[in-house]
């Protein structure tokens, strides 16, 4: 009998009783030399340890622990960094039944417990032999003749079933000629890692250069933890059919946001890898479980930057003079060496930003941008110009008379009602088989099926582009 303040509800105390038939060995993440974790922007990780573990001679278990519990067991490779002689691995078990309340007292159905039950007036303990006889919705005990339905004290159970675990293992079945202490590469997939690239442009005050800092976005959802590993990411669309974990945990961990801290500041290597790129970060980092970090990949200078007001599929219709439309905003990017830049971008999300009168960085606008390599256009749309508008109107139709198809005027007025000198883009109508046969400004064909005009026009100013199109189809 012990005196003791007991918490009300039912508690378990665990007891581990190691029974002398078993022959297995245990091995955890303190004892991993090496870790390396690749992500990839499907929600998929690559996680690659080497780790010291104690192989006994013969055919024994090892239990392989702290690996993620969204772990794909299928996609587990081992194999020793030395030659070890006779060593094989007869079967593997992925272990996710794990201790808790409710597992445990399933698990002794059946079986003997100890109950113990306090006194109010004196806070001493008694001890009770019951028989646990069903765990459906809450305990159901046999103590002696009568039947307990719950039981408002400690509930002491004599062992540990063997098929629970207090975490996520991997169990193999191996032989080893030899006993040693050996090391095991490791290797499997897991899901509940990704990645993302953010891209903040900060705009100079003519908005025709700027600076550009891109940030690595990483989360961890995969069940642990990786300490002082090696990062990598995969930049491309990785065709993934595992990609979506078979078993999957849950934490009541809370989820956190970080930034590397460090004396010198990360940097990623980038290099070709096949179809695609892959970036290693300069230094070991740890990768928190339920954890969002953020890693700078690059920062850049003196970026030119052309800014353009788009004006497409303008409403051309009787009636719409009397209504007004807002030009699109474009900042476009030249992905190039001699523009300081030049480097395979991943796929991420753009913010501009440009500071106010105060020097305070306000944010314009934000697009996606798909992976984009060297010598390639970065197209990132921030909105509608609030004083840049136009109106379009048809002018004449006329239909073929021996083929289908027509021949229209068209006439779009341009108004800039900002304080300084712009140039419009404005795209013409055209369908199926077209041709502009007049037109009031010069216009460059873009593709089979687009041609635009771009308009310079100075602050204030309205200027009207009139063209006639003829379309067959």
């Amino acid at each position: 009998m012990t005196n003791s303040r007991i918490i009300p509800g039912v508690l378990i105390l665990l007891l581990f009783v190691v029974e002398s038939s078993l022959s297995y060995e245990t091995s955890s993440s303190d004892k991993n030399k090496s870790v390396s974790v690749t992500i990839y922007n499907g929600g998929m990780g690559l996680v690659r340890e080497v780790r010291s573990v104690k192989l006994n001679k013969g055919r024994t278990t090892l239990r392989y622990e702290d690996v993620a519990s969204s772990i794909l067991p299928q996609t587990v490779r081992v194999k020793p960094t030395d030659s070890i002689p006779g060593f094989s691995i007869f079967e593997q078990n992925y272990e996710y039944d794990l201790i808790s309340e409710q597992r445990l007292l399933e698990k002794y159905v059946g079986r003997e417990v100890t109950l113990y039950k306090m006194n109010p007036t004196s806070g001493e303990e008694t001890a009770i032999k019951a028989k646990l006889i069903a765990y459906n919705n809450g305990p159901v005990y046999q103590i002696g003749k009568e039947i307990s339905l719950g039981f408002p004290g400690r509930v002491v159970v004599s062992s540990i079933p063997e098929n629970l675990f207090a975490k996520p293992t991997l169990v193999w079945e191996l032989n080893s000629d030899t006993a040693s202490d050996s090391n095991l590469e490791v290797t499997y997939q897991t899901g509940g890692m990704n990645w993302s690239a953010d891209y903040n442009l900060n705009l100079n005050d003519k908005e025709n250069s700027a600076s550009l800092q891109s940030w690595v976005t990483l989360s961890n959802s995969s069940g642990t933890a990786f300490e002082k590993a090696t990062l990598q990411l995969v930049a491309g669309k990785v065709q993934l059919v595992t990609n979506q974990p078979v078993y999957a945990m849950k934490d009541s961990s809370k989820r956190s946001i970080r930034s590397m801290e460090s004396a010198a500041p990360p940097e990623f290597n980038q290099e070709n890898l096949a179809d695609y790129y892959l970036y290693t970060l300069d230094q070991p980092t740890t990768i928190g479980s339920n954890q969002t970090k953020q890693v700078q990949l690059f920062m850049k200078e003196g970026i030119n930057v052309e800014k353009k007001y788009i004006f497409e599929n303008l409403p051309m219709y009787s009636g719409n003079e009397k209504n007004f439309n807002n030009a699109s905003v474009r900042y476009d990017i030249l992905n190039t060496k001699k523009n300081t830049l030049g480097i395979p971008l991943p796929m991420g999300t753009f913010r501009i930003f440009k500071a106010d009168s105060k020097g305070r960085q306000q944010l314009l606008g934000e697009d996606s941008i798909d992976h984009t390599p060297n010598e390639e256009w970065i197209k990132v749309s921030t909105g509608k110009a609030f004083d840049v508008v136009a109106n379009g109107k048809q002018m004449s139709y006329e239909a073929f008379k021996l083929s289908n198809g027509y021949t229209a005027t068209y006439e779009v007025e341009l108004r800039n009602r900002k304080k300084e000198e712009i140039i419009v883009r404005l795209y013409a109508n055209t369908y199926g088989e077209w041709k502009i046969t007049d037109n009031s400004h010069k216009f460059e064909k873009e593709s089979s099926s687009k041609v635009f005009f771009d308009v310079k026009l100075p602050a204030g100013k309205v200027e009207k582009v009139r063209y006639t199109v003829e379309n067959k189809y």
